[in-house]
């Protein structure tokens, strides 16, 4: 059983234009959602993280629109993390390998508690997923997500406006659901490669 914690995506401008949780106990957005919100159980967790300060989708009314908050900040943290240890390992490589569309073969890696596994598309996005230690390959997965729901359901989406100057968040519920679900549907399985 496969236990993903969370997922970023990063455009070509290093900007994260979108994020969700699944099993995360210590979310930085719980401090943004409402206190009922938190209450529930049932309550819908903000899942876009819009790094487009003038996006209203999913920031609170009451928040300022360039102000920072603990979401964006771990964001910046993640992606700097992913950039610093791919270009360590694509500098200690004695040649220039491609596995599992990362520059340098930069897969994943692990620590105590979580396992972080990356992948980079051709076009550029990278896509960051947080799972439990004990998963050890999670490229197939991120892969699939790449050509057959980010590709089908953003890029392809015609009222998706990709500006090649600006970043804009992914605010797409066909995507969120069907990624929701190919997620439910990996977790569920006792192995990654059954459900591919």
């Amino acid at each position: 059983m496969v236990l993903v914690y969370n997922i970023y995506i990063f455009d070509k401008h290093c900007e994260c234009i979108f994020y969700t949780e699944w099993n995360r106990h210590n979310s930085p957005l719980a401090s943004q959602r409402p206190a009922d919100a938190r209450q529930s159980a049932d309550a819908p967790r903000a899942l876009v993280w819009p790094t487009n300060p003038t996006s209203t989708a999913h920031r609170p009314a009451d928040r300022n629109p360039t102000e920072r908050c603990p979401m964006h900040e771990e964001a910046k943290l993640v992606y700097g993390a992913v950039f610093s240890t791919r270009n360590i390992i694509s500098k200690l490589n004695a040649q220039d390998t491609s596995l599992g569309g990362n520059p340098g073969g930069f897969m994943s890696f692990a620590t105590n508690t979580y396992r972080l596994h990356y992948y980079e598309a051709p076009t550029g996005v990278k896509f960051v997923i947080n799972t439990d230690v004990a998963t050890t390959n999670m490229q197939p997965a991120l892969e699939m997500i790449y050509r057959n729901i980010y590709v089908e359901y953003v890029v392809k989406n015609p009222l998706f406006h990709v500006d090649p100057k600006q970043s804009a968040p992914i605010e797409n519920d066909y995507f969120r659901a069907v990624l929701n679900n190919y997620i439910r549907e990996i977790s569920s399985s006792t192995t990654l490669s059954s459900a591919l």
